[in-house]
This record gives C-alpha cells, structure tokens and sequence, in this order.
C-alpha cells in the first residue's frame, strides 16, 4: 500500500501532462486547419480578382478598336 501512496503524486502529474498536452495538440490542429481554409479563400479570392481584371481590360480592348 505505500508504494501506490508514494506513487499518485507522480501518477497524478502524468495524468495532467497527458491532458494539457492533449489540448496544445488538438488546438494547434484547429489553428492550422483554420489557416488552411483562410488561405485557400485568399487564394479563391485572389483568383476572382484576377479572373475580374482580366475580363476588364479584354472589354476595354475590344471597345477601343
């Protein structure tokens, strides 16, 4: 019986370790994938952009001639 007496302390602290390290992991997941899906709507966004510019200027272009 002393040597689980002398053990929870160290038991307990594993546990705790166990669960914050759990949390850092699981929130660094939630933050790259909300990275990602930011990105990829800059990316989209960027794109439209594009797409809106170039559609301008081949209206300008025609208009001219």
């Amino acid at each position: 019986m002393d040597y689980v007496v002398a053990l929870l302390p160290s038991i307990g602290l594993a546990i705790i370790f166990v669960v914050v390290l759990r949390a850092i992991l699981f929130a660094d997941r939630r933050e790259r994938a909300a990275i990602r899906e930011f990105e990829n709507e800059m990316d989209n966004s960027a794109s439209l952009v594009a797409h809106e510019d170039n559609t301008t200027r081949r209206d300008n272009s025609d208009s001219a001639n």
